[in-house]
C-alpha cells in the first residue's frame, strides 16, 4: 500500500510540474508574440500578425536579416523570411521526439532572431552571443531583447516628424495667436 501512495504522489507532482511548464510556455508565447508584433509593426515588416504563430516568428525574424545580417536589398526580405519558415517546418517535421523538436525549435528561433539581435545591438558578435543566450534560456532572452528593442524603437519614433503637407507646430501656434489678437481687436 505504501508503494502505491509513493507512485500516486510522484504522479501528482509530475502532473503539477507539467501544468506549470505548460502555463509558463503559454506566457512565453504570448509575451514573445506581443513584443515581436510591436517590433514588426514599428519596422513595417510584412504580416506582423504572424508573430503569434509558431513558424511566423521565423518569417518575421528572417525579414530582419535584410540590412542587418545581409546587405540591404541584396535579397527580398519576404524571401528570407519564407526560407526560414520553411526550414523551421522541415526541422520540426523531421524531429525524432518531443525533446528534439523543442530543442531544434529554440535553435532555429535563435538563428532566425539573429537579425533582430543584430538590429538591437549593432554588433554581429553580440548578436551571436544573444542567440546562444536565447538557446540556453529556452527563449526567455528573446522576450527581454524584443522588449528592449521595442522601447528603443519607441524612443527613436517618438521624435516629432514634420511632413510636407503639415505645418510645423510653431507656425500653427503663431497663427492661433494672430487669430486671437484679431478677435480682440474687433471687439
Amino acid at each position: 500500500m505504501e508503494l502505491f501512495g509513493l507512485f500516486a504522489g510522484l504522479a501528482i507532482i509530475g502532473i503539477l510540474l507539467l501544468l506549470f511548464l505548460f502555463l509558463l510556455g503559454i506566457i512565453k508565447w504570448l509575451l514573445q508574440g506581443f513584443f515581436l508584433y510591436q517590433v514588426a509593426d514599428a519596422k513595417n515588416l510584412d504580416l506582423p500578425l504572424l508573430a503569434f504563430l509558431p513558424f511566423g516568428t521565423f518569417y518575421l525574424g528572417g525579414q530582419m536579416y535584410d540590412g542587418n545580417i545581409l546587405g540591404k536589398g541584396q535579397i527580398n526580405p519576404k524571401t528570407i523570411g519564407l526560407i526560414f519558415a520553411i526550414a523551421g517546418l522541415i526541422v520540426y517535421v523531421t524531429g525524432l521526439s518531443i525533446g528534439d523538436i523543442a530543442i531544434s525549435y529554440i535553435i532555429m528561433e535563435s538563428i532566425a532572431f539573429l537579425g533582430i539581435f543584430k538590429a538591437y545591438s549593432k554588433s554581429t558578435g553580440v548578436a551571436v552571443l544573444l542567440a546562444v543566450l536565447n538557446i540556453i534560456t529556452a527563449g526567455i532572452a528573446a522576450i527581454i531583447i524584443l522588449f528592449l528593442y521595442k522601447r528603443k524603437l519607441g524612443e527613436e519614433l517618438s521624435e516629432p516628424v514634420v511632413r510636407d503637407f503639415e505645418e510645423p507646430a510653431e507656425t500653427t501656434a503663431e497663427t492661433e495667436t494672430n487669430v486671437n489678437t484679431d478677435d480682440e481687436n474687433r471687439m
